[in-house]
């Protein structure tokens, strides 16, 4: 019995290393099927408290118009919620830079003060003339270089088709989960389907823990921003914290969306405000990353935050922003297939005759 258990492990291993070199080749397609398979794991649970509601006749409500129902609400949602943020945001945004302006000059005439007593007011004047000489050329520059990066993210990722494309993906997921984890199997190698069906549990158990891992963050994090901000008078509290708590969702990056909306919102009051909101995000963040998003993934997932922060450097670095949204349930996927293996091997030892 040993030897089919090792051959079925060879098996699997040439099958792991084809699988693995067909995801890095075909990383875009991968990317958008592992943002569907999150959507449809999130959406789940819902689906399925929908599915159950009887209907007249003893009947329920099938799983494809529960799916159907689901990802139409999301889709509802999020298009109104950007309609109703939109003109918001662009107006916070004209009024940012209308006031930039003076705002830069009265920082200008504070250095200018400062440096005069200092005796640095010759040094100061020939850094603010060059700097003022420059400044288009590194304006353009900047632009050439952000417009460059958009142009990649979106190539590379086949943004605006993966859009279009997510909904349906995950619909299929919710609605035919059944018939397409049939599908799949069909192109496992027979000796080996066994052992994907058992690891796909595990890694059902590791992506469905990490959802509730991340929405407990996420309502934490969005809670305490909006109660903080609402402390603090800032303009559009509620709708900084469900920004912050939804940016939650892409490490690093998310935050620094975070952070520049509540800058471009205190702006339209006072500058003032502006830098108290942002220091009090930061301060929010720090506390929640460090004290609480441990505890809870720690708690989910069993992932160390020394493993959540190498592993989301990792997905970045090889996919960008992209790669740092999926790093984390892509750990916690690794480690529940290793674990599971290990388990394996480990009650073989156990009984070597098995």
């Amino acid at each position: 019995m040993t030897s089919s258990v090792g051959s079925a492990r060879t098996i699997l291993l040439a099958f792991s290393i084809t699988i693995a070199i067909l995801v890095w080749a075909l990383r875009d397609v991968a990317l958008l099927v592992g943002y569907a398979v999150l959507v449809a794991y999130a959406l789940l649970p819902v689906v399925r408290a929908l599915a159950a509601i009887s209907l007249p006749g003893g009947r329920h409500l099938p799983r494809r118009v529960a799916a159907a129902a689901v990802l139409l609400a999301l889709l509802g949602v999020i298009g109104g919620a950007l309609i109703l943020a939109a003109p918001r945001v662009v107006a916070d945004a004209e009024q940012f830079a209308s006031s930039a302006p003076q705002v830069m000059d009265r920082m200008l005439q504070s250095l200018r003060a400062i440096a005069a007593e200092r005796g640095l007011g010759d040094g100061l004047e020939s850094l603010i003339r060059s700097v003022r000489t420059n400044s288009g050329d590194l304006l353009r520059g900047l632009g050439g270089t952000l417009a460059g990066a958009a142009a990649r993210s979106i190539g590379g990722l086949s943004y605006l088709l993966g859009l279009a494309i997510l909904p349906l993906l995950a619909f299929y997921l919710l609605a035919d989960s059944a018939a397409v984890q049939s599908n799949a199997l069909s192109f496992v190698p027979l000796p080996v389907r066994s052992e994907i069906v058992r690891l796909g549990r595990s890694v059902d158990r590791a992506l469905a823990a990490y959802i509730r891992g991340q929405a407990v963050v996420c309502i934490v994090m969005g809670t305490a921003i909006g109660i903080v901000l609402s402390a603090l008078h800032h303009p559009s509290a509620a709708l900084l914290g469900a920004i912050a708590g939804l940016a939650e969702i892409i490490p690093f990056l998310g935050s620094a969306i975070a952070a520049i909306a509540i800058v471009l919102a205190g702006a339209t009051v006072s500058w003032s405000h502006a830098v108290v909101g942002v220091l009090a995000y930061v301060i929010v963040n720090w506390v929640i990353g460090t004290f609480v998003t441990p505890r809870v993934m720690g708690r989910y997932l069993k992932l160390h935050p020394f493993v959540v922060t190498v592993s989301v450097l990792a997905g970045a670095r090889l996919l960008g922003p992209a790669g740092a949204l999926l790093a984390l349930p892509g750990a916690a996927v690794i480690q529940a297939i290793i674990a599971e293996l290990a388990e394996e091997d480990g009650s073989l030892v156990k009984n070597p005759s098995a």
